[in-house]
């Protein structure tokens, strides 16, 4: 395992972690997961979270058609076979 550390400039720390056959990337959204939800659409995972000013939508590029994500605790977790 090969874990990576990175700051994708919008105060979110992301991990991504290399296994022999898969890649695991956790970004920590930082918000409850009751408050949070995710799905997959055209290779793109998007996540809507739910805030006291409204309604906020992220979106994040998947790195493979045969990635899933879900949400955990304010993490969203992208998991991808190779």
């Amino acid at each position: 395992m090969r874990p990576q550390h990175v700051s994708d400039g919008q105060d979110r720390f992301v991990r991504r972690y290399e296994y022999d056959e898969d890649t695991v990337i956790a970004v920590d959204l930082g918000v409850e997961t009751a408050d949070a939800s995710v799905d997959i659409i055209d290779g793109t995972a998007i996540v809507v979270i739910e805030t006291p000013e409204g309604e906020r939508q992220e979106e994040f590029d998947l790195p493979d058609d045969d990635a899933r994500a879900f949400m955990r605790n304010g993490i969203l977790t992208i998991e991808v076979s190779t």
